[in-house]
Formats: C-alpha cells, structure tokens, sequence
C-alpha cells in the first residue's frame, strides 16, 4: 500500500469569459493498494509513512496503443533508411528476403520498441505479429516471450497478422494454426482485393477462423478510394453474418478520407451500429479517416504508432501523445475541450472529463493505470506534448520520477 500526495485531477470546465474554456483541477492525494485506486482524499491522512509525492503533477489513465508492429523493424539495431519500392506487394517481397535474418536481433529490437513506447506513457500494446510463410509463427514465439519479460510494466494482445496474404497464409494451414493458441487474442488480415485478390474469399476466411477459435479481428486496409470502401462496407457484412460486433477493427483505412463525408454517412453509422473500431496512424502523406467526423456518428477511433523505423517507414517517436497532438492539428481540434477529449484518441476512449466536463476517472476501484505528467490540463499535455512523465501500471512506478 502506497499513497501518492501532492497530485492534481482534473475536475471540471470554467468558462472565464464567452467561450474561453479553461480546465479546473483539484489537488488531491491516492491511495494504491494492490494495484488499485482503493481512496481519493483531500490529503494523506496522519500516520501514514509510506508516501510518494506527486510534485503537482496531473494524473491520467495511462495510454493504448491498440496498434503496433514489434518484430521486423530496425530501432534497437542499426540505423537504415527505406528501400523505395512501389508499393505493398513490392514491399511484402522484399520483406520474404530478411524475416529469416532479422530472428536473430528481432528480442532486442522488440525491447528497445518496448521501453520506447511505454515510457512515453503507455501500459497496454496490442501487437501485431508476423505470421507469414517464410518463418511460419517463429516471430509469435518470439515476440510472445519478450512480451512476458514486461508484463511488470504492460499488458497486451497478440495479432496474429498474415502479412504476406490471407489465403496463402491459410493455404499452408498456418492461420488455423495460429489461431488454436492460447497467446493469439485476434487473427489480422490485409486488403482483400489487391493482396488476396478475392475480397469474398479473404473475408470468408478470416471470419470463418475466427469465429471458429473465439478471435477478434484486425483488417489492415490501405486500398484507396471507392474499392476500400467497398471492401469496409463488406466488413461490416460480415461481421452482421459472424455476429462479430465488438469483436472487430479497420485498421488505416485511409479510404474514407478520400471520400466525402456525404458518401460516408451510412458506412460510418453501421461501423458504430456494429462497434467496428478505426485505428489510424493520421498520416501527413496521404487523407486520414476523417476523426471528428466518425467520432460525431458513435465510431470509436484510436489513433497508433504502427511501425516506428522498419523497411516501411523510418519515422516515428513511439510517443501516442505527439500522435494525438498530429491528430488534433490535422483536424483543427485547438479549443480546450476539444483538445482534451483528444486525449481519448491514445487511451482507448478514457478521459478524466467528458466533453461536458463531468468527471469519469479516477474512480475507486480503478486499475491504478496512471499517466502522470507535468501539465496543467490533458488539453495542454496534448497540445504541448509535455515531456516530463512518470508511468505506473498496477500501482508501481515503472518509468520516470518525480524526483528528475
């Protein structure tokens, strides 16, 4: 047991003046307990020697990042820039000629990943792991095991992700395969009509697997323009037909971004009806699935790392924060609230307010899942991409101090 004084919450919003919104927080002091929030008081009460303090700090559920790729990239290893190809196909080519090598180094790497991601901040990685003829479930193996050497600091899911095609990846029985394990939480899968070339029998098959094994899903869809959303409108089919509500997400989808929203309208309300999630990386490249749009019809949005330094991009900071601060100015969410509710983007869906400013977390018996930064609101932690952070997960410190 441990109590943790001297740490702000947010409480609610003041309007100073017509629509100058500010966000009102409370001082306050946690007791932990077993990896729960057991008491949220005014202060410590007297007697208690065991006592952290926050410094002021603001507290926060701590992040998700419902998407990311920790077993074929190059942070943790050498430097390397992209090879230029044309696209996906050329792309999963010139990955078949490194997976055998990339074994080797693929525990350090999916470390160095790890601690770069979840010191920014984030306790939860769903994780998408190559499952490919070439090294068959080598990297789920692999990846598994450093995963279970972090479980002090993360929890996570395993997707079981056939990079190299749905229906030659289950030609060789390995979607089956993998889908019989205990460690795979969801089976992916990757553009139905230009990788698999048969969006019927792509879909039939993943959720016939499945639906078979009691997974979820992950479909990672970069075809363009009207194809993709016809391929996400025969998603949605098939989840009606599997009864896969809930149980299904889109991940990219970059199509709906190149659409209007007016043409949008009855995909994006049956992607809520459903509970179909979008997961985007809010590219700068190429149109993102409008966010506030979606999230305006019900659709539960998370923004994600993705890959960070791999042969697909050499980008990324693995900070889920500077990937909600991309998304609000990519989407001109500049107002206080808007800004905050922002927040939501990298903590699957948890704010401390709701856009009305009713307060949601903590509450008493939460998981001590905490993001404690040094900023006076999550509106100035997303806008200003606040660096000074301590993470807990289940009650212990596991990156950064109050002391630094």
């Amino acid at each position: 047991m441990v109590w943790i004084k001297n740490v702000r919450l947010e409480t609610g919003y003041l309007e100073k003046e017509a629509n100058d919104i500010v966000t009102v927080t409370n001082q306050v002091a946690l007791k932990i307990e077993e990896g729960i929030i057991k008491e949220i008081a005014k202060e410590v009460p007297e007697g208690i020697n065991d006592v952290i303090d926050g410094k002021n700090y603001l507290a926060s559920p701590s992040l998700r990042d419902n998407h990311i790729h920790l077993d074929k990239g190059h942070y943790g290893g050498s430097w390397k820039a992209v090879v230029p190809v044309p696209g996906v196909k050329e792309r999963i080519i010139e990955e078949e000629g490194f997976l055998v090598e990339f074994l080797q180094d693929a525990p350090k790497k999916a470390q160095a990943l790890i601690d770069l991601i979840c010191g920014s901040g984030a306790t939860f990685l769903r994780v998408q792991v190559n499952l490919d003829p070439v090294i068959e479930m080598k990297n789920i193996e692999i990846i598994r095991e450093v995963l279970e050497k972090n479980k002090h600091r993360l929890d996570y899911e395993l997707v079981a992700f056939p990079q190299h095609g749905t229906l030659k990846t289950a030609e060789k029985g390995l979607l089956s395969k993998a889908a019989k394990e205990d460690v795979v939480n969801a089976i992916g899968g990757l553009d139905p009509a230009t990788i698999d070339n048969d969006i019927e029998k792509s879909l039939e098959t993943t959720f016939k697997v499945a639906t078979e094994n009691n997974k979820e899903i992950d479909i990672h869809l970069h075809d363009p323009g009207e194809l993709g959303i016809y391929e996400i409108k025969r998603i949605i089919a098939f989840t009606k037909k599997y009864k896969m509500q809930g149980k299904v997400a889109i991940t990219h989808a970059y199509s709906m971004g190149a659409v209007g929203e007016d043409s949008l309208v009855e995909v994006v309300k049956e992607l809520a009806e459903n509970k179909i999630a979008i997961n985007t990386t809010v590219p700068i490249d190429a149109p993102a699935p409008p966010i506030p749009f979606l999230q305006k019809h019900g659709v539960r949005v998370n923004v994600i790392n993705d890959n960070i330094n791999d042969h697909w991009s050499p980008f990324g900071t693995g900070d889920m924060i500077r990937i909600a601060n991309r998304a609000a100015e990519v989407f001109s969410m500049v107002d206080e609230i808007v800004l905050s509710q922002a927040y939501g983007l990298v903590s699957n869906g948890l704010t401390a307010l709701d856009s009305q400013g009713v307060k949601q977390w903590p509450n008493v018996g939460d998981s001590a899942n905490i993001l404690f930064t040094k900023a006076e609101s999550t509106a100035h932690l997303v806008a200003r991409v606040c660096p000074e952070r301590v993470v807990m997960f289940k009650g212990e410190v596991v990156s950064g101090s109050f002391e630094g």
